[in-house]
């Protein structure tokens, strides 16, 4: 084609695709030939509005984990990459409902609409652009605040066997969030409908609707979904602690996550390790702990603590997954059949309930109260192992065991009941006082029920400089003991006018 000199020479625009076809289908994973430039963790178009993303690679084919229905997928049919980054949709809309891994509402509500989209997949923020983790969360769990403090940005996992109470400690944290100004997501990965049902039940009755996200993989959902959900929960809470907001992400539970993983891999024919798990558990799992923490101004400012549920094999803590899990996170706190056995309410098994960070954080007020506690705990156990062999016991013995049982009546709590850092600072101080030792066995579960209420009856400025200051100077330490003799004096006059 000629031109005269200087006439404008003709563009035209060149659009690349990246197409392949589906060579097999195994339920929910594709093989695809061709899709020569797609990388992991990108989408897929499979047409008739099924998307895929990239979860590996042979030599020859790349293989898709399918986000629909496989039901209309076929054989020989053309594959498009979009070459996107797998994205969820995120927004204050989202607090109050429960969506699918793919922010989806599954509640029956109306349509959400998003203030935008985060990557599902995504690295962790590096070292500089952390903050220490300096704040207190307070999870209204008094054996939990007083003895395993956490703090925010803090990754702590939740162990023990099934049905001793690991989802109530974490359940009673997002209740006790209400009016701090905390964004709380809920993340069920694999549990049944009905479980899912209860502790929406519970977060409604408790108020915690309004500033909570529930994120639900139930075990009737694909097993892709379930593998993903932690990740778009992670992600859903990335937005808000990127507007400064902190954040709390309860995942119930991990070892359901690498059930849901295992199945996946299976299915892409990677070979087998320990106890049937894949090699990469640990790292796919790490990548999504690792997302945890607290962030500097050029980040926001926010945070994002994680409370990770593990369920354990008759208390096995060596087991694969609760190992790989105890190794990332900064402490644990273990429910035991043994202590749910004998009636305490929650069965934290204290000994081996640590904490790595959260005491840098504790309010100094319960630092003050609970920094002999493991010790004297410790000291009653073995005194009652040694009581066991022998007929008697010693003066001494007597009044360590004594102080353990008021201990454990202290900490005694029932379900979805948090109690507010004021109502803990009395107990714990009568506790050190030596009052509740002091009382008999059937007074000391009435004690607990009732001194906060007669605390604020008879000298309510003693909660409010608790509340306030975080803190117990010399004059309201005297009024708060002046307030505690008084209770003891009025049920010893009950009790004489009634014999």
């Amino acid at each position: 084609m000629s031109s005269s000199r200087g006439s404008p020479i003709p563009l035209f625009k060149i659009k690349v695709e990246d197409k392949g076809t589906i060579k097999d289908i195994r339920e929910i994973i594709v093989r695809i030939d061709g899709l020569p430039g797609c990388l992991n963790g990108e989408l897929v178009d499979f047409g008739e509005g099924v998307k895929g993303i990239v979860m590996g690679f042979t030599e020859r084919e790349v293989l898709a984990l399918v986000l629909g229905d496989t039901g209309r997928l076929r054989m020989g049919r053309g594959v498009k990459g979009i070459s996107e980054p797998f994205e969820i949709p995120v927004g204050s809309g989202f607090l109050g409902r429960m969506v699918t891994a793919l922010g989806e509402p599954c509640d029956q509500g109306d349509p959400i609409k998003a203030e935008g989209h985060m990557p599902v997949f995504k690295p962790s923020l590096p070292i500089t652009a952390r903050a220490p983790l300096d704040e207190f969360l307070p999870t209204g769990t008094k054996v939990v605040d007083a003895i395993v403090p956490i703090a925010k940005g803090q990754r702590e996992l939740i162990l023990g066997d099934r049905i001793t109470g690991k989802t109530v400690v974490a359940v009673d944290a997002i209740l006790n969030q209400k009016d701090t100004g905390v964004i709380c997501i809920y993340c069920c990965i694999g549990k049944s409908v009905s479980s899912v049902s209860k502790v929406m039940a519970t977060l409604h009755n408790g108020g915690a609707l309004p500033y909570t996200v529930v994120l639900s993989a139930t075990d009737n959902s694909p097993v892709g979904e379930q593998y993903l959900v932690p990740f778009a929960a992670a992600s859903m809470g990335e937005h808000f602690a990127s507007k400064g907001r902190d954040v709390l992400i309860v995942f119930d539970d991990l070892t359901k996550h690498a059930w849901a993983y295992r199945q996946l891999s299976l299915l892409l024919d990677r070979p087998p390790g320990r106890e049937a798990y894949p090699g990469d558990i640990f790292y796919v799992q790490t990548q999504l702990m690792e997302r945890a923490g607290r962030f500097n101004d050029a980040q926001g400012g926010g945070s994002m603590t994680f409370l990770a549920i593990a369920e354990t094999l008759q208390g096995d803590l060596t087991g694969y997954i609760p190992s790989n899990l105890a190794s990332m996170c900064d402490g644990q706190i273990l429910l035991s059949s043994s202590v749910f056995a004998e009636g305490t309410r929650p069965a934290i098994d204290i000994p081996l309930s640590i904490s790595i960070v959260g005491g840098r954080a504790q309010p100094e007020v319960l630092k003050k109260h609970a920094m002999q506690l493991r010790a004297e705990y410790a000291r009653y156990v073995e005194v009652m192992r040694l009581s066991r062999l022998s007929t008697g016991v010693g003066p001494e013995a007597a009044r360590t065991m004594a102080q353990g049982e008021a201990m454990l009546a202290v900490f005694q709590q029932g379900q979805h009941c948090p109690t507010g850092l004021a109502e803990q600072v009395v107990l714990l101080h009568a506790l050190e006082r030596g009052i509740v030792s002091e009382l008999p066995p059937e007074g000391r579960d009435e004690f607990r029920k009732e001194i906060f209420g007669y605390v604020c009856e008879r000298n309510s400025a003693i909660v409010s400089h608790i509340e306030e200051h975080q803190a117990l100077d010399k004059e309201v330490e005297q009024a708060l003991d002046g307030v505690l003799r008084q209770y003891i004096e009025e049920k010893t006059t009950i009790v004489s006018e009634g014999d």
